[in-house]
């Protein structure tokens, strides 16, 4: 806010031309600094200078979105209307730069964030004072003469904030007999053994996860590089957290190294299978197995549908044949639906990578995903879903 101005006590009272000349320098100030605080000057001066000028950058908002700003900074391919994207204004190795109807920009992962003059002053590293008065040139409401060339300042260092890590100190053990067998019921599976190949590969682990001062017996999709690990209840009850529940919970997340990735490398698994949720991980394991060649198909998970593919992924996956599992979400309030667009984002980065991949929509088998499709199945029945689920990944 503007501080009211409190003249010294003095013997000779102020001229109203210094009153005015301090009201008008309070206000410039003010709409530099973007604020719209109260004014000491007399209520002419009120609705005069500092609201024309507070219109003037109102309207020049209006004209300018963040698309425009981003064209003029030569930021054009980088910042979209609307989503969250890669930053463009630091290294970002995740999607963390929300767009907010093409006027509102936050960066999830630094806090960062606010309206088109914002921009302008992160972009090109000036003062706010400056941005507004860009802003409103771009706009064509300048009165003076244009402002110099935009000189983008070079993009700060990243701040890779701590990743969250609850695997540390976890004492991980192989299932036994008796929790795969309960995994197997919650899941309403036939069989176990899509649980034991997991287990044998690393991929499948157990453990007393601490959640709210209590310690709850859970399985964990992970593989032998411990770099991800994502926790599911044993007694398929959903986590409970302050912003609500989930029926996963992430212990460690490296989004270049998902869980299964280490071992479709080290084993050299030719045929591979990405899913979305850790469930749909173990049941293409169960089809791997019901193929009759398990040892030559690997999974790889990608827990939840925000999550991008990253671009070393990508690399570490040519040569082979890939699968993506779309999951079957039911439609937002935009229409769109969150599995299907990550999926088709998936594929374009394997294929622009030059993966050969394709995609199996599970919504044309009126089931979510692969662990539902393998819900109350026998186990002679799976033969003929492996073949269908599976076809064609294999020479």
């Amino acid at each position: 806010m503007i501080a009211h101005a409190t003249a010294a006590p003095t013997a000779q009272k102020e001229s109203p031309a210094s009153v005015d000349a301090l009201d008008r320098a309070n206000a410039q100030k003010a709409l530099l600094r973007g604020e719209r605080g109260t004014s000491c000057a007399p209520s002419q001066d009120r609705t005069g200078l500092a609201s024309r000028n507070r219109d003037r950058l109102d309207e020049a908002k209006r004209r300018v979105p963040l698309s425009v700003a981003a064209r003029n900074l030569g930021l054009a391919d980088l910042i979209r209307p609307n989503g969250v994207q890669r930053s463009p204004l630091r290294e970002d190795r995740n999607a963390s730069f929300s767009v907010t109807g093409d006027t509102l920009w936050h960066d999830l992962a630094t806090g960062t964030g606010g309206d088109v003059v914002s921009l302008v002053e992160v972009a090109t590293g000036c003062d706010r004072g400056s941005a507004i008065r860009r802003v409103i040139e771009w706009a064509g409401l300048a009165d003076g003469a244009p402002l110099p060339p935009v000189r983008l300042a070079p993009p700060a260092p990243a701040q890779r904030k701590e990743p969250r890590d609850l695997l540390r100190g976890l004492d991980l053990r192989e299932p036994t007999v008796g929790e795969l067998a309960t995994i197997k019921w919650v899941r309403g599976w036939s069989v176990c053994a899509g649980l034991e190949i997991a287990s044998r590969r690393g991929l499948l682990r157990v453990a007393d996860v601490p959640h709210r001062s209590e310690r709850i017996p859970a399985w964990i999709l992970t593989d032998d590089a411990r770099k991800s690990a994502s926790a599911r209840r044993l007694d398929g009850e959903p986590w409970q957290f302050s912003h609500g529940e989930s029926k996963a919970n992430s212990l460690r997340s490296d989004p270049d190294h998902p869980p299964g990735l280490a071992d479709v490398l080290s084993a050299d698994r030719r045929a591979v299978v990405i899913s979305e949720g850790e469930p749909d991980a173990l049941g293409a394991l169960t089809l791997a197995w019901a193929s009759g060649a398990p040892d030559r198909f690997g999974v790889i998970c990608l827990p939840g549908a925000a999550r991008p593919l990253p671009p070393s992924v990508c690399a570490s996956l040519v040569g082979r044949r890939v699968r993506v599992l779309r999951q079957f979400d039911p439609p937002r309030a935009d229409g769109t639906r969150a599995s299907h667009a990550a999926a088709a984002a998936w594929i374009r980065s394997l294929t622009e990578a030059g993966v050969a991949a394709d995609c199996l929509r599970l919504d044309d088998l009126n089931v979510k995903d692969i662990a539902d499709l393998l819900r109350d199945i026998e186990a002679d029945e799976l033969e003929p879903i492996a073949a269908a689920v599976l076809r064609g990944l294999l020479p």
